[in-house]
């Protein structure tokens, strides 16, 4: 699993203009998260078509950068995120982008890209579920 991570401007329509090439394309956005700072911004996507949101991103000029993504499961209860980043961060993974997805049923769900995605699935264990 992928996710699609836009440097984008901070100013207004560049989400509009992201979002409606993937539209026009029939790829839907499952997950988003953004951030804006000084001027600049990212974006992480997660969509419901890894190739037609590639060649959409493409078609419309736009450079997305592509990370190799785990889907987690965490308690949803203070402290869940940083015990499973505290796992990550002892045996030196850097976490690259985290992005949720739902709450439901008592657990908080995501995907974290991570330096070594191997690694990390074998530290997390049953934390990593299947998308």
């Amino acid at each position: 699993m992928k996710a699609f991570v836009v440097a984008a401007e901070d100013r207004p329509g560049e989400l509009a203009r992201i979002s409606q090439a993937l539209g026009e394309a029939g790829v839907n956005i499952t997950a988003l998260a953004g951030l804006t700072q000084a001027g600049a911004g990212l974006i992480g996507f997660l969509m419901s078509d890894e190739a037609g949101a590639r060649g959409a991103l493409r078609g419309a000029g736009i450079a997305a950068r592509e990370l190799e993504v785990l889907p987690i499961a965490l308690a949803d209860t203070p402290g869940a995120l940083a015990a499973a980043a505290r796992k990550l961060a002892g045996a030196g993974l850097n976490v690259e982008l985290f992005l949720p997805t739902g709450v439901s049923h008592g657990k908080a769900t995501g995907v974290l890209a991570v330096s070594d995605a191997r690694k990390a699935r074998a530290l997390l264990g049953d934390l990593v579920v299947e998308a």
